[in-house]
């Protein structure tokens, strides 16, 4: 199964899910720190329970435009409370760790780890030039920006570079013997 979707960090949450319902797309970013975890999931492994007295963990059965569809994990007789549970459960979709693709998924992880390498060389670039702090809101716009700022660091040293030529020459020449004869 072929997924489409863009990587992009906190800044770029997509509001109510437009970018996947207009495109097709589904956004992956970082989980926003501000939403928390819904109630009987376990915050360490994200495994769903049904309601807090429940102890099997529920089976991620896909998605659908009400959030993630769970399904009981017990087999025939082995919970004894099967005959009072409703054995489903859906859990809305949200900027948190329930994104329209389940943040910690292998196609989340994959696209998240190619996301780093692809930026690590712009942000090497960001660091030398003194901008690692720097805010950019394109993709267009952080290479323009370090771009600019690499030019102004040459253009800099060249300055500095043809001052430092001058002063020698004129210091040279002001050591050098002047010839009796002249």
């Amino acid at each position: 199964m072929e997924i489409n979707l863009v990587t992009a960090d906190e800044a770029y949450h997509d509001k109510n899910s437009l970018i996947l319902a207009e495109t097709g797309v589904y956004q992956v970013k970082p989980p926003n720190a501000k939403v928390g975890i819904p109630e009987n999931v376990d915050a360490a492994t994200m495994q769903v329970t049904s309601d807090e007295f429940c102890e099997i963990p529920m089976n991620h059965m896909g998605v659908t435009a009400d959030g993630h569809e769970y399904k009981c994990a017990a087999d025939a007789g082995e919970c004894p409370r099967s005959h009072t549970c409703p054995q489903f459960r859906v859990i809305p979709l949200d900027n948190g760790r329930f994104q329209p693709l389940l943040h910690g998924s292998a196609e989340v992880a994959e696209a998240i780890e190619l996301r780093k390498n692809g930026e690590r060389p712009f942000n090497l670039i960001k660091k030398r030039e003194g901008q690692d702090m720097t805010r950019v809101r394109s993709q267009h716009a952080l290479p323009a920006r370090c771009t600019i700022t690499t030019m102004a660091t040459l253009l800099l040293e060249i300055i500095s570079t043809r001052k430092k030529r001058k002063r020698e020459k004129n210091q040279i020449q002001s050591e050098l013997p002047l010839a009796s004869g002249f």
